[in-house]
């Protein structure tokens, strides 16, 4: 799995996508969760962190779990949980969008680090009619069956001031 942590116009608003790479395990024929329990912490430099509740993707608010829990400060938290196929089959074309949060410390001091238990479910074998799990960490955080990477993409100084110029131009041409 990628976890992709990305401001992706430089102006302090951050989402975390996630993208599911490897193979579906024998038997499955699709994804029924990317991550059926999710649990991660943002760290950076100090600032503050804000998780965006309204932008967490729908399929971690059930009836039977809630909605997610969030916790903002200077580190941030998100446990989602949510129970089957409710966020759809993403793949490497397709990837999920989890969250968006707002940061405007440093973004070289940003940090991103899944926590607790991550599973993935697996849907379509019909020698598991609830879905074969399979683990990114567990609960006590040690490595599981499946293996992440977490990327944290910063926009080039030069990229974002050309943003910037680009935002300017297109507000005075509206005036």
């Amino acid at each position: 799995m990628l976890v992709c942590v990305d401001d992706l116009d430089g102006d302090g608003r951050w989402v975390v996508t996630a993208e599911f790479l490897g193979e579906i395990p024998a038997g499955a024929t699709a994804i029924g969760a990317l991550w059926a329990d999710t649990n991660f912490t943002i760290s950076g430099d100090g600032s503050d962190i804000n998780i965006d509740a309204a932008s967490a993707n729908p399929g971690y608010t059930s009836a039977i779990f809630g909605a997610p829990s969030i916790t903002n400060g200077s580190t941030a938290q998100f446990v989602g949980l949510q129970p089957g196929g409710g966020l759809g089959a993403p793949d490497a074309s397709n990837p999920l969008s989890v969250v968006e949060f707002d940061y405007a410390g440093n973004p070289a001091a940003l940090g991103f680090e899944l926590t607790s238990q991550n599973t993935a479910l697996f849907v379509g074998n019909p020698l598991e009619p609830f879905g074969t799990i399979l683990t990114y960490l567990d609960v006590n955080g040690d490595a599981g069956s499946l293996s992440f990477d977490v990327v944290i993409k910063i926009p080039a100084p030069a990229s974002a001031a050309l943003l910037g110029l680009g935002g300017l131009a297109t507000a005075r041409r509206r005036r």
